[in-house]
């Protein structure tokens, strides 16, 4: 007891506290500014050092010295009577209730604000990520690992446990390139030598293994090769008891001893992100795997079976958040447009409760912040879509799915070099996913490098025949660019054969029919994707043009006014209900729509008129020329056309003759009429019947001659394909329904 008393009075104990907290204070900052500095993990390690090594002195210094008024002296040499360590005891107290207080407020900044790394870093991990696309010295390729099991249906279990292994050596940021899952898949069963693999895949290493999983037992055997050289760099066999709990700790083990060798480095994070367990349950993880397996084939019908298997994952685990995350993907990718599985509103809110419980679970995981970004772009939210894209790639640096969504994000924001840098970049990591390839030729073909666009639809297709969406813009090669609505529909098939649960390519060669004036073929793939899907866009759109095409003006009515509640900004049914109103002398109720849907074209002095709204801006124009507003009608008119410029005149976000429009408002007929026979002869076809003989801003040159020959022309060269449509389908190329 006279120790401890001896302890207490001298305030060692007191200094021991106040030490260890401030300690823990200094290398929570390090952990923190460290990576911000980009000074590597040494700087913690060096703190940890010299403050483990400080913390004897500390006490030996509280023990033989005493702060006196005199100053510092000696214990020994203090009068017991003058001693004031009772007061500085008391200080100490406060000092250490203060340290404690500025302890929780660091941590109530870590958990709310410094989790979500700065702007900056963020953006040098994004640009180091890109950078990294061509490096191939810490590279490596996974190898489809052999079933060597008795059951065939252990295949998901095997493919789970690449896949995972896969995933956790995307995390470490010091590799230059991880090849992704769906590019190795073409190597599986492959003759093709270690050697031909790396170069083909630019990969200096290749894992390469199996695993035989009978009863409770799994034996786990990698291989990895040098790639160059097929030298053996090291190999190892697992043979563990089938829990969850060894399964990743097995792979966690593997991706270690690969960095090991490799000469590349882990982060504190990675570390921690390496040793952290998805799941404790077996079953949880192999419904997920099933899930995910479900969920990459990107149909109606294989969405809605990985929606299940994924609700099975959840069930049986609440806490695993990849299962989650896989929920809220399946979602989102069955309301994307074209697929129209569901209306996007509803994939929306239906993804977001599975994903904010991932996030909840796992801040730190790479997919959910990928996913997330997916949700708030859908959300019309670019901004937060962006930072979650950029922490995603900070968090897993050769994920190649974010690189691809954030370069649809660029692609949409009209960021072409940059949206193509970070879809490279994708490419690099995943050369043959069919989803990089279709995204990259998407690219292109909304840029007007049509051939280049072509040539990469056809190698999604060659890659993954089954593709719907590829096949769907080589129609829209052939009808959009080279006006060959005939070569289209084959194309259009082809995607309505692969995907027969999806409205949107049900209906789609619909629009074709019509300009073949076919209204009765048209008729019949529009009801098949009304049936599916009587609120998705496509269906309701194509129904909208086939009312439109045989007169029935109150059901296009019904059609617009669905369509704007889905999507309040569409062009197409505003241009139709527009019509109705100037037919009618409506010109104010046409006013106050465009209003609402495009405050930016009423508001300002000078309107806003960008890439998304200059179709609505030229048709708004002629509806202010109704009311008398001719000034503002000109600017809108000008600025369209200074839009123009930057377009390309076909294809997907072609502007296809709103220049003819533009100038039959301005009344500068000629020009409008050399710009349409420009357009006409560059292969313009589609809308022709509905704007030649319909839209009221080309009424200033309806009467011309020019404008009738050039009229003709267009009737006469769809007549031709109409012929060809009735041969296609006369030698069964083309079905008779």
């Amino acid at each position: 007891m006279g120790l401890l008393s001896e302890l207490r009075r001298r305030n060692v104990f007191r200094v021991a506290i106040a030490y260890i907290i401030v300690a823990w204070l200094i290398l929570q900052v390090g952990d923190t500014l460290a990576p911000a500095l980009r000074l590597g993990d040494w700087v913690n390690t060096a703190l940890a050092f010299f403050l483990i090594l400080g913390f004897p002195i500390a006490l030996v210094f509280a023990w033989a010295f005493e702060i006196t008024p005199e100053g510092l002296k000696k214990e020994k040499d203090v009068d017991r009577a003058k001693s004031v360590s009772h007061l500085t005891g008391r200080k100490l107290d406060y000092a250490i209730i203060g340290l404690l207080a500025v302890g929780m407020f660091y941590l109530v900044l870590e958990n709310h604000v410094f989790r979500i790394m700065p702007s900056q870093t963020v953006d040098e991990a994004v640009q180091d990520s890109v950078a990294a696309a061509g490096e191939a010295g810490q590279s490596i390729a996974v190898l489809p690992f052999s079933n060597r099991s008795a059951a065939a249906e252990d295949v998901y279990f095997v493919d789970g446990i690449r896949d995972d292994i896969l995933t956790q050596l995307a995390k470490v940021s010091s590799f230059g390139k991880v090849i992704s899952r769906t590019s190795m898949e073409q190597y599986r069963d492959t003759s093709k030598s270690i050697p031909q693999i790396g170069q083909e895949l630019g990969v200096a290493t290749v894992l390469e293994g199996g695993v035989q999983r009978a009863g409770d037992r799994v034996r786990i055997n990698v291989q990895l090769i040098r790639a160059a050289t097929d030298e053996h760099l090291w190999a190892e066999t697992y043979d563990r008891t089938l829990t969850a709990t060894n399964i990743f700790a097995i792979q966690s083990e593997i991706v270690e001893t690969i960095v090991r060798q490799l000469d590349a480095k882990l982060t504190s994070r990675e570390t921690q992100q390496l040793a952290a367990m998805p799941t404790e349950d077996l079953d949880a993880y192999s419904a997920y795997l099933k899930g995910k397996s479900a969920a990459d084939i990107e149909s109606v019908e294989s969405l809605n079976a990985a929606i299940d298997y994924f609700k099975t994952a959840v069930s049986l685990d609440p806490n695993f958040a990849l299962a989650y995350v896989g929920l809220a993907d399946a979602y989102l990718t069955l309301g994307a447009n074209f697929l129209g599985g569901l209306p996007v509103d509803e994939s929306n809110a239906l993804a977001e409760p599975p994903l904010s419980r991932a996030l909840i679970l796992d801040e730190n995981s790479g997919e959910a912040h990928a996913t997330l970004g997916l949700l708030r772009q859908q959300q019309g939210d670019l901004q937060a879509a962006e930072q979650a894209f950029k922490q995603a790639i900070a968090l897993q640096p050769n994920y190649a799915r974010v690189f691809r969504l954030y370069g649809r994000l660029r692609a949409r924001q009209g960021r072409s070099e940059e949206a193509m840098e970070l879809l490279q970049k994708a490419l690099s990591l995943d050369p043959y996913s069919a989803p990089v390839n279709y995204d990259v030729g998407l690219l292109y073909d909304g840029s007007g490098h049509f051939e280049e666009a072509l040539a990469r639809y056809l190698r999604v297709v060659e890659i993954e025949p089954d593709h719907a969406f590829a096949y769907v813009y080589i129609g829209a090669i052939h009808f959009l660019v080279y006006g060959r609505a005939d070569d289209s529909l084959i194309w259009y098939q082809k995607a309505a054969e692969n995907d027969a649960l999806s409205p949107s390519l049900q209906s789609a060669q619909a629009i074709a029919y019509l300009e073949l004036g076919d209204p009765d073929s048209a008729k019949e793939w529009v009801d098949r994707g009304l049936q599916l899907g009587p609120k998705t866009f496509w269906p309701v759109w194509s129904s909208l043009l086939h009312n439109v095409y045989t007169g029935d003006d109150t059901a296009a009515q019904a059609d617009a006014r669905t369509l704007l509640e889905l999507y309040p900004q569409n062009w197409g049914a505003l241009y139709l209900l527009r019509n109705a109103d100037l037919a009618a002398g409506r010109y104010e109720v046409a006013r106050s729509r465009y209003a609402r849907a495009f405050r930016e074209l009423i508001e300002p002095e000078v309107p806003n008129v960008n890439t998304s709204n200059y179709r609505a801006a030229v048709d708004l124009a002629l509806v202010l020329m109704r009311l008398g507003e001719q000034e503002r009608a000109d600017d809108l008119l000008v600025s369209s056309l200074q839009v123009l410029e930057d377009l390309p005149r076909l294809g997907i976000n072609g502007y296809w003759i709103t220049d003819v429009k533009i100038f039959a408002l301005q009344q500068r007929r000629q020009l409008a009429l050399d710009a349409l026979s420009q357009a006409i002869d560059e292969g313009w076809r589609i809308f022709s019947w509905l704007y030649l003989e319909y839209d009221p801003n080309l009424d200033a040159i309806r009467d011309e001659p020019g404008f009738q020959a050039l009229h003709a022309e267009v009737q006469q060269d769809l007549a031709a394909q109409a012929e060809r449509v009735r041969d296609l389908r006369a030698s069964g190329e083309l079905s008779p329904h």
